[in-house]
């Protein structure tokens, strides 16, 4: 007759522990989500007329520095990100360009460089791509896009395709 395995007793408590503390865990990042929610929301009073800045945790700051599309043309894009307690689950993402410059007669040429940035809050990654951020020496027109989140705390990045410095950010929707 072959012998039978069973695990330790030991190894069978520390599974049941185990199973215990992740939905401490759980029940904890609930509750902390639930009283930031109350707190963003209750504290604001009456709907602003205007979409205020998101109380949000940026991890790189608040800059993608990147390259373009032509002659090594290279700037930053500062990130502004907005929610509006009337429009839940809505993100108005702003991209307010910064001064460009590059390289070589091209630029010398025609000194614009075109940019589009990509933001994303999914998993697996679904890239949603905005109008061209337009930049030159003097800086460019900020560009507005809105993005449909749904409510909740999210973990947003924000992109260019070229290479570039990228903007991340533990972000809180109504």
């Amino acid at each position: 007759m072959a012998p039978t395995y069973s695990r330790p007793v030991s190894v069978q408590r520390h599974r049941r522990r185990a199973g215990g503390v992740t939905l401490l865990v759980l029940v904890l990042l609930t509750t902390v989500a639930a009283a930031l929610v109350s707190l963003v929301t209750g504290t604001s009073g009456a709907a602003s007329a205007r979409p205020a800045e998101a109380p949000r945790l940026a991890i790189a700051g608040d800059d993608i520095w990147t390259l373009g599309n032509h002659d090594n043309c290279r700037g930053p894009i500062r990130i502004s990100v907005k929610t509006d307690p009337r429009q839940p689950g809505k993100v108005f993402a702003t991209y307010h360009p910064g001064r460009f410059t590059g390289d070589g007669p091209g630029w010398a040429h025609n000194p614009v460089c075109k940019v589009r940035v990509q933001a994303n809050w999914t998993f697996p990654a679904m890239l949603f791509t905005s109008k061209p951020v337009i930049a030159g020496p003097r800086g460019g027109t900020p560009v507005t896009q809105v993005l449909r989140t749904g409510p909740g705390l999210f973990g947003m990045g924000f992109a260019t395709p070229y290479p570039h410095k990228p903007v991340s950010y533990y972000l809180l929707v109504p």
